[in-house]
């Protein structure tokens, strides 16, 4: 038996409604949530151009005129002798600064991480210099070393001693006041790092009998790195732009010994008004801190990966 075969023209298919076209809905909100962030770049970032562009030009900010001049502003600064003395003082600064907060701020979280009576008065007693802004502990603690009317002189026997007139003592008195502001947040951040580390290894070390430098060394240390890095991050970039505490005391001096390139950036523009070559200093401050700070937050990058 043979089926017939049936052919279709399109003139007998069944006729075929047109689907009604798809409307697509816009959606508005990814948008809209990143527009905070947008205008904030925008006021980051334009503020920032314009300081580049004022750097390239001899703008005074008692002057309404002002003409492009190139790297004129940096040939100079690369040439003056008190701009590389400022940049010694703000490095040493920073130097001494870190390294005594890093010790006593690691010293101090130790001594708080213990189980004893009172640790929670001595945490709470520790945030009051973090309390304070830098200029009024600046202030405060030029008026502990007056020189005839100090606290200071009197309790330890210096008699007159004239801590913001001589060399070496203005630098210590400055490095001082910076630690004791700053040690705080130090020794917070590494107290919080001790109480987050795990208990086993140090039960093991202590069961295998491992005095406290091998803890230290081989297992504190190595364990802390990641908060370790934090504290430098922050650190860093707020001890080179010390200006408040500096401002407070000595204003830069005796003899210039104490003059940061904040400091000499704020002589630059509000002393002798030109603002184009302060601008120019600020910039190269920039690009210090911003090197060491992309380096800092690499090797963070790389601990944290580590640790987990």
């Amino acid at each position: 038996m043979t089926v017939p075969s049936v052919t279709l023209t399109p003139a007998s298919l069944p006729p075929q409604t047109a689907s009604p076209p798809i409307r697509k809905r816009s959606n508005w909100l990814p948008l809209f949530m990143t527009l905070p962030a947008t205008l904030a770049m925008i006021g980051i970032m334009y503020p920032f151009v314009i300081a580049v562009y004022y750097s390239f030009t001899n703008i005074r900010i008692i002057s309404p005129t002002y003409h492009f001049v190139g790297f004129r502003n940096y040939a100079r600064m690369f040439v003056n002798s008190n701009f590389w003395e400022a940049m010694g003082n703000t490095l040493l600064f920073a130097s001494m600064a870190l390294v005594c907060e890093l010790t006593l701020g690691f010293l101090i979280a130790l001594l708080l991480n213990r189980p004893v009576k009172g640790v929670g008065l001595m945490r709470a007693m520790l945030l009051l210099p973090l309390m304070l802004p830098p200029v009024i502990a600046g202030m405060m603690w030029k008026t502990m070393l007056a020189t005839y009317s100090g606290p200071v002189n009197y309790i330890f026997g210096l008699g007159n001693f004239a801590w913001f007139s001589n060399v070496w003592s203005a630098r210590l008195a400055v490095v001082f006041i910076e630690v004791w502001s700053s040690t705080a947040f130090v020794a917070l951040v590494l107290l919080s790092g001790l109480q987050s580390l795990p208990k086993e290894p140090f039960e093991a070390a202590q069961v295998d009998g491992a005095h406290f430098g091998f803890v230290l060394r081989r297992l504190m240390l190595p364990m802390l790195q990641p908060f370790i890095l934090v504290v430098l991050l922050f650190r860093v970039v707020d001890v080179i732009k010390l200006f408040d505490i500096i401002f407070a005391t000595t204003l830069g001096g005796p003899m210039n010994v104490t003059t940061t390139i904040p400091i000499l950036v704020y002589k630059e523009v509000f002393i002798y008004y030109n603002l184009g070559s302060a601008i120019a200093k600020v910039l190269m401050l920039w690009v210090i801190n911003y090197v060491i700070s992309f380096w800092l937050a690499g090797r963070w990058r790389k601990s944290t990966t580590v640790m987990a």
